[in-house]
């Protein structure tokens, strides 16, 4: 186990193997560890994805779990994954891969085998899993994510199994192995980055109205990082069943999708579906 200073943050704690950092992280939330608190491992056991589906996460692929403390309600945790998949966005456009990567609504990180305007971003990078819990100090929440450094199969690191899941795609493959940080620099640069977006998210909820959902603060920011937004979609139940078709023309400020069908406009909570674009 190594660790590392990342400015006025917690120290990063590194690992080679663990059974998942998120558990490992809401262990050291409950214990009171501080708002930043993380923990990069090289290998999960028992990684898990969103709506508990299995996270296939061997060595090889960088794995970080935040502990997150914004000080607002606990409902308004709703919005986190959205916030730190900015915040990973953030890190990659600093890495020189700003028209090669995006957010696949809520909060996966997608990209482009190629750049150019035609190329779809049908890969995924990262998955990120936001857990909310409680402790004597009050909620907090936990952000796991996980991204793919190098060369993978559909089975290998980094792919949830689900009948929806996207082909993977590694930084390896967007910048080649010189252009790649090595774990410890990216896992700094990762943390800070989606802290920085808590930070200043929260902020912003501080002076919000009462009664606005917690994605108004970032909504407009939000859609600029968003490929598919404005396309054809098809909305998929976790079984893989297509619910129905239309346009993704948005999100609501709780950030439910709102998705225009032939029978009207429709709102769906990402617990309950998945999009792909068609």
């Amino acid at each position: 186990m190594g660790e590392m200073i990342a400015g006025e943050l917690p120290q990063i704690v590194f690992e080679e193997s663990v059974t998942s950092t998120n558990d490992v992280a809401i262990e050291r939330g409950r214990e009171g560890a501080p708002h930043g608190w993380c923990v990069c491992a090289q290998e999960q056991t028992e990684g898990r994805g969103r709506r508990g589906h299995v996270w296939a996460s061997p060595a090889g692929s960088i794995y970080l779990s935040c502990v997150l403390r914004p000080g607002v309600r606990m409902q308004e945790f709703t919005a986190l994954p959205a916030v730190c998949a900015m915040g990973v966005v953030d890190t990659l456009r600093e890495l020189g891969l700003a028209e090669r990567v995006g957010i696949k609504w809520p909060n996966d990180i997608v990209a482009r085998v190629a750049a150019g305007e035609d190329e779809p971003f049908d890969r995924k990078l990262a998955g990120i899993l936001v857990e909310a819990k409680a402790s004597a100090d009050g909620p907090f929440a936990v952000v796991g994510l996980g991204v793919n450094l190098h060369p993978l199969t559909v089975e290998g690191v980094g792919s949830q199994v689900s009948p929806q899941a996207l082909e993977p795609i590694s930084l390896d493959d967007l910048m080649g192995e010189d252009g790649c940080p090595d774990m410890q620099e990216l896992a700094g640069m990762l943390r800070n980055a989606m802290i920085a977006r808590v930070d200043a998210w929260a902020a912003r909820m501080a002076t919000m109205q009462a009664g606005m959902g917690p994605m108004a603060p970032i909504l407009s920011e939000y859609f600029d990082m968003v490929p598919m937004l404005g396309k054809q979609v098809a909305v998929i139940a976790p079984t893989g069943h297509v619910m129905d078709t239309g346009t993704f023309s948005g999100l609501d400020i709780w950030g439910r999708a709102v998705v225009i069908t032939p029978a009207g406009e429709q709102n769906y909570p990402s617990e309950a579906v998945s999009l792909r674009q068609i």
